[in-house]
Order: structure tokens, then C-alpha cells, then sequence
């Protein structure tokens, strides 16, 4: 969490583009949010010839000027690597609370309290 669905025709994807989309939608998400880059995950799937739209389930509790700035940096880095205008590309974005969401055995945090999950999985993960 968050989970960035990446939907783009295939025959404008390589295992090049698809890190490089990947590699963006996850910085930008930290830059963004703050959160530890080990929280996003990105996929992908085939849409329809001129379809491009980013779905990302994020944590609830974000601003609207956050989502805001997630959704027009994501728009304009996938435009920049697929060539395409940025007027072509779709993101929208969907408030889920922490508690639905389990990475590593345990709930997720709140937004702003990652680095005491973060120092609590990390100890539980070594014993």
C-alpha cells in the first residue's frame, strides 16, 4: 500500500519503460507523501490503443493539495516516458484507511507514524 494500477496498451510498453514508470510513480509517492518507498507497489495491465490511466489506492488522510500534486506529477512523468501528451493521461486516486491494509504480517500505520512501524517490523523481521 499504496498500489498504483498502471493501465497502458501494451505495444507502447517494454520491461524498460515499465521500471521506468515504476521507478517514477514510486518516487514521487515518497517525495509527495513522505512515505518509505517499501509501501508502493506498482502493476501493470493492457488497456485499449490510447488508454492511459494510473488508479492508486493511497492511505487515507492525505490533503487535497497532496493528491493533487501526486496526480499531476504522476500525469506528467508517464506522459514524459511514453511520449504522449500529458492531456492523454488519466490518475485518480482512492482514500483507503491504513487498518484495511497489511504489509508484513501487520497493519499498516497512519499516515506520519511510519517510522515507528518501520522500527517495529524491522525488529520483528530480525528476531
Amino acid at each position: 500500500m499504496p498500489l498504483y494500477v498502471c493501465s497502458i496498451p501494451a505495444d507502447t510498453l517494454d520491461a524498460n519503460r515499465r521500471q521506468q514508470i515504476a521507478a517514477a510513480v514510486t518516487r514521487i509517492h515518497c517525495d509527495v507523501t513522505g512515505a518509505p518507498a517499501t509501501f508502493v507497489h506498482v502493476v501493470f495491465r493492457d488497456s485499449e490503443p490510447g488508454q492511459y490511466l494510473v488508479f492508486g489506492t493511497i492511505r487515507a488522510g492525505r490533503s487535497d493539495p497532496t493528491k493533487s500534486a501526486l496526480k499531476r506529477q504522476m500525469a506528467e512523468a508517464v506522459a514524459e516516458r511514453l511520449g504522449v501528451d500529458v492531456e492523454k493521461i488519466t490518475v485518480f486516486t482512492k482514500d483507503v484507511p491504513a487498518s484495511w491494509v497489511m504489509e508484513g504480517g501487520t497493519l499498516l500505520p497512519e499516515p506520519g507514524e511510519e517510522g515507528d512501524w518501520l522500527a517495529a517490523h524491522a525488529s520483528h523481521a530480525e528476531r
